[in-house]
């Protein structure tokens, strides 16, 4: 391994000399820095929305009005729901910030923040995601044919960028909505040369639960108190400067924090009799208390150095974490008068961390009109601390501890890809990804195909085709479907192989007369090393001896996405379908095909957005998919058995299809002082309709079982309001 971080370091080192001395020889003089700042910046987002775009299949890039007007739920914008929408795309639980995409889970998508991975991404199980809107300046979505530069996961691709600070003058925007509230601050530290930008988002649920709870408590008759407390909140910050038009360094930030407190009470009262027709009146309280925490934290340091109008280089260095804390302790009372107590007790608490410490350096090249190309190499440090358990009774003592096995791994990678132009009508992307990733006691080594294509049929109408092949060395090891604090990532080792995916895909893409477009999409997608949990449902996983706790299996995923829309400068409207299958399989578990949780077959999604006027827009979003699938029992053998359910096949109920529709306005008003105030109303689930978010199983009397699904959403209003200034 010291070989790996020597060659990463001479890599590193030669790309850096390599840029000063083609700029040496180059021997142009210095530009002014404004005017750098501008073309680059044109030069790169133009490059981007053209070369790029034309080149990838199932690309898409995304800015801030989608994320406004692709979600209502409690008036945030949101980019993980934003990207739900999108056709290939689940999205599991309602109102949760899941992404499942071509047949995958959610670990097996790549969240990068400013290049850096992200492993929590986030709140609340989904309900809010964890990237703050008011500083990110868009995002690229990959779910086919990945260029080179990414790797690490095998579904999909997720990369965030945030805004440097306003060099020339401060300015912030303010939120408050039912729920939340936001702060945003920018401006010049140095004017032209310093700025910083910084947003923090809390969360004021603890407010609302406080009288909730009360309430409650109030209004039962049998002293039984409950108690509940959650908040979130998280904080973006960044500090760039520029030494000159052809160098910025930025240090940037992210620290993100969830905390989950319930707590029950109930008190018994009970008589005994002594004799003599004594008796005594003892009480007591069964108690449980529960505390979660969880979150992330970001750091990197970013020096992008351009060396001409053509060539860029990019180098970060950075820190990315994430950890869990679970803890919780219960009281059973059993005798306790004013001379005697009598009762058991357990603190029990667990702890789970996974960390990066890393480094990357990217070469871009835009040789000339028709050719770009991209190096880079990358090395991650990993460290998994998956579990730290310890109990204790209401004496103090320390009845058992248990660690899950700490694991450290390596990760390099080197990468280039070649974007190139083949007279006016083929592009070509083809790239290389080489990655070595070793933990104790095993060394392994891949290497990742990327090749996409485009083909210009005529002005209007282009025909793309990818094929990528993807590794992914990390685990999210999980008892149940939901995203709780208590999964761990655990690495690849000797007994656990690495996930990988091959994937292919093709599609049309038109320009079709009155500003409509049509673009048709196929994919074909196969998985390989899929871990499935083979034990009873539990909370913490069994991590002293998880290699052995999972099945191994397969999966596959295949479809046809359609994307048809139309916009003019008052009215858009957009409709996304998707035909789809998921399926996996387990021989431990089955022994065949079965379908996969979330393979909805139909998927239908329709957008519009009236802007009435300059400062009123109105917007609808309806969604409807196919019923996802669940494991239900079908009857009872040998009542009073520990394992006394069958089950026919796994996921072997199709739920009830799924649909639902979002209204939402903007009411938009500029001050005397040049502020903007937003007002924003929105309708989650106009009409009320009752979707199944899980089943509740019963029993007949002949012991065969059925199952009646439940809905938790109703319609949810929502409103908030924005102040720019």
């Amino acid at each position: 391994m010291k070989r790996i971080v020597s060659l990463f370091l001479l890599i590193m080192l030669s790309s850096l000399m390599m840029a000063y001395q083609v700029s040496a020889a180059q021997g142009n003089p210095e530009p002014q820095m404004e005017k750098q700042d501008t073309i680059r910046e044109a030069k790169i987002t133009s490059d981007r929305a053209s070369a790029v775009a034309k080149t990838q299949t199932g690309h898409k890039r995304l800015d801030k009005l989608d994320f406004i007007y692709g979600n209502v739920a409690f008036s945030s914008p949101d980019i993980i729901k934003s990207l739900q929408n999108l056709p290939g795309v689940s999205a599991g639980t309602e109102l949760m910030s899941g992404l499942y995409v071509h047949g995958g889970e959610g670990s097996d998508n790549l969240f990068l923040l400013d290049g850096v991975p992200m492993y929590q991404i986030s709140h609340l199980g989904g309900l809010f995601s964890s990237f703050n809107t008011d500083v990110v300046g868009g995002l690229d979505f990959y779910k086919s044919g990945f260029p080179a530069r990414y790797g690490g996961r095998m579904s999909s691709v997720v990369d965030v960028s945030t805004r440097d600070g306003d060099f020339e003058e401060f300015h912030g925007s303010f939120m408050i909505g039912l729920i939340d509230g936001r702060l945003q601050f920018e401006g010049p530290i140095i004017k032209g040369k310093t700025s910083f930008n910084v947003a923090l988002r809390r969360s004021w649920m603890d407010a609302v639960l406080a009288p909730t709870t009360a309430y409650l408590n109030k209004k039962n008759e049998d002293g039984e108190i409950i108690g509940g407390n959650y908040v979130f909140y998280d904080l973006n910050a960044s500090l760039t400067h520029r030494f000159s038009a052809k160098d910025k360094l930025s240090l940037k930030m992210y620290y993100g924090r969830d905390r989950l407190g319930l707590s029950e009470t109930y008190p018994e009262t009970e008589e005994a009799i002594v004799g003599n027709g004594i008796s005594i009146t003892a009480s007591g309280e069964d108690e449980l208390e529960t505390d979660i925490k969880w979150g992330n934290l970001i750091c990197s340091l970013n020096w992008d150095h351009t060396i001409n109008e053509d060539i860029d280089i990019r180098t970060i260095a950075y820190y990315t974490g994430s950890y869990a804390d679970v803890w919780y302790r219960w009281k059973d009372w059993q005798f306790e008068t004013k001379e005697i107590e009598i009762y058991d007790a357990l603190n029990e608490t667990n702890i789970s961390k996974v960390s990066d410490i890393a480094a990357s350096t990217d070469l871009d090249w835009r040789l000339d009109g028709n050719n770009r190309l991209r190096m880079g190499a990358s090395y991650q440090h990993h460290i998994y601390n998956p579990s730290r358990n310890s109990a204790i009774d209401n004496e103090g003592s320390l009845l058992e501890t248990a660690s899950g096995k700490r694991y450290t791994g390596d990760e390099f990678a080197l990468y280039a890809e070649d974007e190139v132009s083949i007279g006016k009508r083929l592009n070509l992307n083809a790239g290389l990804r080489y990655v070595i990733f070793s933990v104790p006691g095993k060394f392994r080594h891949r290497l990742e195909p990327r090749l996409a294509m485009s083909f210009r049929c005529s002005d209007n109408v282009d025909i793309k085709a990818s094929y990528t092949h993807m590794n992914q060395f990390a685990h999210l090891i999980s008892t149940n479907y939901l995203d709780v604090p208590t999964n761990c990532w655990l690495p690849s080792t000797e007994n656990i192989a690495p996930m990988h995916s091959k994937q292919v895909a093709a599609g049309v893409y038109s320009r079709l007369p009155m500003d409509f477009r049509l673009n048709v999409e196929a994919y074909y997608k196969t998985m390989d090393n899929l871990l499935e949990y083979s034990g009873s449902n539990t909370l913490f996983p069994p991590l002293d001896s998880w290699e052995t706790s999972f099945h191994k299996g397969k999966g596959r995923a295949y479809g046809l996405e359609t994307e048809l829309g139309w916009e003019s400068s008052k009215l858009s409207f957009t409709a996304y379908y998707t035909l789809s299958w998921s399926e996996r399989r387990f021989d431990g578990i089955w022994h065949d095909w079965y379908h996969h949780r979330h393979d909805n077959r139909h998927k239908l999604t329709l957008m519009g957005l009236w802007k009435i006027t300059e400062g009123i827009d109105v917007y609808a979003n309806w969604n409807y998919n196919s019923g996802g699938w669940m494991t239900v029992p079908t009857h009872i053998y040998n009542p009073g058995e520990v394992f006394d359910r069958y089950y026919t096949a796994p996921n072997n109920v199709n739920l009830p299809d799924y649909h639902r529709l979002d209204l939402g306005a903007n009411f938009r008003k500029t001050t005397r002082r040049g502020n903007e105030r937003i007002w924003n109303i929105g309708v989650y689930n106009a009409y009320c309709r009752k979707n199944v978010v899980f089943v509740a199983i019963s029993e007949r009397e002949d012991k065969s079982l059925y199952g009646e699904g439940r809905a938790i959403f109703p319609i949810i209003p929502s409103f908030s309001y924005t102040l720019k200034f």
